[in-house]
Order: C-alpha cells, then structure tokens, then sequence
C-alpha cells in the first residue's frame, strides 16, 4: 500500500484538487481513493491500468463532492496549487499567463474542465477519457471543442480588457 501511496498519490491529490479547488477536500478524497482500493482490491480485475482504475475511483469520488457543494452552495473558487515565482521579467510575464490560463480553465464547467485536464494536463487519449467517464469518444472530443472554444473567447475578452486598461 506506501508503494501505491508513493507512486500515485501526488498525481492523485493533484487531480482531485483540480476538481474540487480545495487543498483539505483534495487530500480527504485522495487517502478516501486508497481507502476504497485496500477495501475492494479484490474487485478490481485488472482489464485497466491500475492507475486508471484509482483515477475512476477519484473522479467518482470528485462528482459525489461537488455534487455534495453544489447543493450545499459553496463552491469556492481557491487559488490554484502550483505557482512559480521567477524573478526574471519574462518569467513573471509567462507566469502571469499562465495563471490566466489556470483561471479561466478552473471557470469552466466541470464536464468540460474534466475534459480539458485530462486530456491536456494528464495526457489521457480521448478513448481513455471515455472509458473513465463512461461516456462516447464523440461526447469526450465535443467537450474539448466547447470547452477550447470557451476557454478562447474567455481569454480573448480579457486581452481586450488588459488592451482598454
């Protein structure tokens, strides 16, 4: 199990903080993902990739919590995990970027941000992506469509924002 923990548990706590945006519910959901595996290991049969497998698990375990805070109506938006500091001025440049990028990812709608990160950030295939949704791979490239076209004319509006400042 420490050798499951050690290999898949910073990937998994970043994943389901991209889900959540909350660092305290990214952990729960993490150590509730080897909970339920050590519970249930002999469900899995061994058809996926372990990984994939523990990342269903944390993408169920992600909708029943967002589910949980949106009828709750708490969803907060947290300021993303990772941020570099450089010190050089195209650095903070890119940086700067970056963060809007991140934002405007984190605004979308959850079928789309899922669709995003997983394909974009986790590097699955479009088929690995439908597989762990239950979902058609037309469903998975749709929501990349959509969501790249929602993504473009957020960030193109705030260009003409920063341009009229």
């Amino acid at each position: 199990m420490e050798q499951l923990v050690e290999e898949y548990g910073e990937y998994l706590f970043h994943l389901s903080y991209l889900y959540v945006k909350d660092r305290q519910l990214a952990e729960e959901i993490t150590q509730d993902v080897f909970f339920t595996y050590a519970t249930k290991r002999d469900d899995f049969r061994g058809e996926a990739a372990l990984k994939t497998y523990l990342t269903r698990i944390l993408i169920n375990r992600c909708h029943d919590e967002l589910r949980k805070m949106k009828r709750k109506n708490v969803l907060q938006f947290l300021t993303p995990f990772w941020s570099n500091e450089k010190s050089a001025e195209q650095e903070v440049m890119k940086q700067q970027q970056f963060q809007s990028l991140k934002q405007a990812v984190m605004g979308l709608p959850i079928h789309y941000r899922e669709a995003i990160i997983l394909f974009y950030y986790e590097e699955f295939e479009a088929w690995e992506i439908a597989d762990l949704l239950g979902v058609s791979q037309n469903t998975v490239r749709t929501r990349l469509r959509r969501g790249k076209d929602l993504l473009r004319s957020k960030l193109s509006s705030q260009a003409e924002v920063f341009i009229h400042e």
